[in-house]
């Protein structure tokens, strides 16, 4: 009948009953409604249920994997237990940790008496709840007042996932092999191995990089191994900070950076909540009543919320990519509007107000020549929204150099400007008095203008006659003790001037030109090189137009011996995109290029074969002409992103040569259980855990499923964020059911997290559970399995869905405590045929009578 059918779908219910019932919310409060049962027609519904469905959330008892939200805002996934209370309802027992991480201050938190099992609940005066039993996201609503309020994004340390130890080695490895008839025929191949190997233990990360190389010219081969770097880092939450040991390298933005075997303490700017990393101003201002604040930059809103009378301040503005100064908009409760104007650039160093960032680096260089200890510290702090300051200290064996410097953000843009004062010996053990002693004093600036002009960069260094770098020196050293005279593209630098600029054109696409110079103490010529581009989408057709100029010094030899020689090389480049079809699959270029006396004319498609954009093809052809040589060629590519790896093939050939080769990538992981290989994984990764899910696919990674044993990769998580990770079970056995297909995780920096989702094994088994008086059984009676887990719960008129893990067994129906609101149905699906995707079970359920 059409009413039994309605009532069947437990979704179409909670539609339903909210109109039944004439009120909408489904939220616990104080209010109660009396519902008439003679509405639902058919007997089976049990009155003490449709109460509860009536009075409170569409829930009953038990424990539940639920959403937790407050006031709107995610705070973590957690397995609730849901009590019944004297009065029918149901609501959360939430323990005092969990109203800590959601937020809520201590003071406001106070013991819930002690009901329903309940004995670690508290409770918080004011506060609702709201439960969605659908999508299972449990919102609590809690007084402003009494809220920790915590910088948006912010995730409590409590929560940061250290990760499993695992070992794992990252490979990516290339073969090529090429045989020229071009003057005497030759053949030569080569191969190439790289790994990225990582053991993980608490929160110690263990990593290392190492290669192998194999080449073999026809005339003899060769092959080497080296491991390249070795290192050790550990997080220090505490501090904010990391520490690492072993093989590494200084990152100053201040000093130049040099290789070394020591150890190294830094802030670790990605453990803020992500609206306090990078840079963004404090926005400070009066409300004259309770009033709504807007920030706009560039005509967009970034930032919106309701702030009380009286002084306010916002400090949690996302860093955005583009830069232009903010509108700040007051809308005041009577209607009245204010506005005034914060300015917005930024140049690297800039930093938030009462900001800091710290580095300590010791230990000895390697790959110098001469192998030196030395020390670094540099400090950063943000003063106010108008300046940053900054500080270095350098100091080895006859060596210091010392810095500082400020950012100023000011109306007309972002300028920076640093002075370092270096003073060296070169032979400081030899009682060396002849002492080098000099400055660097560097600025740049960064502006976005209305215009659509973006001066991303504009960087300036002077540097005196007797300014050295540590890294100069101690290879300065190496090259003296060898009777060889020393050069470096920053030794005896002069001056330095780096510009980047965009221009947007609106319809007519954008514009881009920089540019780079420097000049030397020691006779050499500048160092010169010029860029522009141009591109624009015209509809589906993309276009791009390039120039560069670069001056090169080479040497050429002449009678009186090698001569320096500034040539010039001018390249400018013409290309064309066009999509093949309505789709986005496949496309055409076609380009031209000029450098010299050369010219390269080439055209090409390359596009996806599969639905799921794993599988790329290119086709190209090009022609060469130049003074030496003229003719064509053409090339082929497939690669595959599979599960295990990443393959691909590549073929080119002309009247000279051919060549062919292919290339792997991927990860091998060991953990506890077992061994998974996958996609190569970055610096923090997850490991899936899905038993019995084969074929199972990984939403957030094309081309990635659960392996036989249950397990797989994801290649990349965002540390000290949160980050969700959703499983697709279309593929799956019929015979497994994906409980739980999504989990949320922030893990550590350098973390294995592993990520473990409940499956269901069993066959699937539907039926309409009558009891020994022909009624159907209540409505929300607890189905039991053979073990006595919560399988299953009877929805309208009876009708229910399980998941039978064994083929003969019994179910048991509970809807009360007593004896009597219980009974049981025992089944044997061997008397059914195999090849049935849903089985059917007896409808009559057995009352319990004694």
């Amino acid at each position: 009948m059409p009413w039994i059918n309605l009532f069947m779908d437990k979704k179409i219910k909670l539609r339903l009953l909210p109109l039944l019932l004439l009120s909408a919310p489904l939220y616990a409060d104080d209010m109660e409604y009396t519902f008439d049962e003679a509405l639902l027609l058919g007997p089976g519904y049990n009155s003490d249920y449709l109460q509860r469905l009536a009075n409170g959330p569409d829930i009953l008892p038990g424990q539940y994997q639920v959403d937790l939200f407050i006031n709107g805002r995610f705070v973590s996934r957690e397995l609730l237990q849901f009590i019944e209370l004297s009065d029918n309802k149901v609501e959360p027992c939430i323990e005092e940790a969990i109203w800590t991480k959601a937020g809520v201050r201590p003071e406001f938190m106070a013991p819930a008496p002690i009901t329903g099992g309940c004995s670690l609940g508290y409770t918080v005066k004011g506060n609702n709840f709201s439960f969605d039993s659908g999508s299972l996201r449990l919102e609590l609503t809690v007084p402003q007042a009494y809220m920790d309020n915590k910088p948006r994004g912010y995730i409590s340390p409590d929560e940061w996932d250290s990760g499993e130890t695992a070992l794992f080695v990252n490979y990516s490895g290339n073969y090529y092999r090429s045989e020229s008839s071009y003057g005497r025929r030759s053949t030569s191949e080569s191969g190439y191995l790289g790994l990225s190997s990582g053991f993980n233990l608490g929160l110690w990360r263990i990593r290392n990089q190492s290669t192998y190389q194999y080449r073999d010219s026809g005339f003899g081969s060769d092959s080497q191994f080296d491991s390249l770097r070795t290192y050790a880092t550990r997080a220090l939450p505490f501090w904010q900070s990391e520490l690492s040991l072993g093989e590494l390298y200084t990152r100053s933005t201040v000093f130049g950076s040099i290789s070394f075997k020591g150890f190294q303490i830094q802030s670790d700017t990605r453990m803020l909540p992500v609206s306090q990393r990078g840079y963004a101003p404090t926005v400070t201002g009066i409300a004259q009543t309770t009033a709504k604040v807007v920030i706009k930059q560039n005509g967009r809103e970034i930032y919106q919320t309701t702030v009380a009378a009286g002084p306010f301040e916002i400090n949690d503005l996302y860093p955005t990519n583009y830069q232009g100064d903010l509108l700040v908009e007051i809308t005041e409760a009577d209607g009245r509007v204010s506005s005034f104007t914060v300015p917005f650039s930024a140049v690297p160093g800039s930093m938030r107000a009462g900001q800091s960032q710290y580095a300590l680096s010791m230990g000895k260089s390697i790959d110098t020549g001469e192998d030196g200890y030395f020390t670094d510290f540099t400090y950063e702090l943000g003063l106010s929204n108008a300046m940053t300051f900054n500080s270095g200290l350098r100091i080895a064996s006859g060596y210091v150099a010392a810095s500082a410097g400020s950012v100023f953000t000011t109306p007309i843009g972002a300028i920076g400007a640093t002075g370092v004062y270096s003073h060296s010996k070169l032979k400081p053990e030899l009682g060396d008095v002849e002492t080098d002693s000099g400055w660097r004093l560097g600025l740049n600036y960064s502006r976005a203008f209305e215009s659509g002009t973006s001066v991303t960069l504009a960087g300036y260094k002077y540097s005196t006659e007797g300014f050295r770098e540590l890294s100069d020196i101690f290879r300065q050293r190496a090259y003296l003790d060898n009777g060889y005279d020393y050069s470096s593209e920053n030794y005896l630098q002069k001056a330095e001037m780096v510009l980047s600029m965009s221009q947007h054109l609106g319809d007519w696409g954008s514009l881009a030109v920089s540019g780079s110079k420097r000049q030397y103490r020691d006779g050499r010529d500048d160092d010169e090189s010029y860029q522009m581009g141009y591109s624009n989408q015209f509809g589906l057709v993309s276009l791009g137009v390039n120039y560069s100029r670069q001056y090169l010094n080479q040497t050429e030899n002449s009678i009186a011996g090698p001569i320096p020689v500034k040539t010039k090389d001018d390249v400018w480049s013409l290309s064309l995109s066009v999509p093949l079809g309505a789709s986005s699959n496949h496309a055409a270029s076609t380009g031209y290029s000029n450098s010299g006396d050369s010219n390269n004319y080439y055209a090409g498609i390359s596009g996806m074969l599969d639905d799921d954009r794993t599988l790329s093809y290119s086709l190209n052809a090009s022609r060469l002409d130049d003074n030496d040589f003229s003719g064509n060629s053409y090339s082929a590519t497939l690669n595959k992103r599979m599960s295990l790896a990443s393959m691909g093939l590549n073929y080119s050939r002309s009247d000279s040569y051919q060549q062919w080769g292919g290339n792997i990538r991927g990860a091998v992981v060991v953990h506890e259980g077992g061994l998974t290989l996958g996609q190569s994984v970055g610096e923090t990764f997850a490991i899936i855990e899905a038993p019995g899910a084969e074929g199972a696919a990984v939403k957030n990674n094309w081309g990635t499923y659960i392996d036989s044993n249950g397990y797989a990769l994801m290649p990349s998580l965002m540390p000290y964020r949160s980050n969700d990770v959703s499983l697709d079970s279309a593929n799956i056995d019929e015979d497994v059911e994906l409980v739980d297909s999504r989990k949320t995780v922030t893990p550590y920096a350098g973390a294995a997290v592993k990520l473990k989702y409940e499956t269901r094994k069993g066959k699937a088994a539907l039926f309409i559970a009558k009891l020994d008086s022909g009624e159907v059984a209540p409505l929300g009676a607890n189905i039991l399995g053979s073990l006595g887990e919560n399988i299953g719960t009877v929805g309208q008129a009876g009708l229910a869905y399980v998941r039978l893990a064994e083929p003969v067994g019994k179910l048991t129906l509970k809807w009360g405590e007593r004896r009597e609101d219980s009974c049981q149905i025992h089944y044997d699906l061997t008397e059914q045929p195999t090849d049935v995707r849903l089985h059917r079970l007896p409808t009559v359920c057995t009352v319990a009578t004694n």
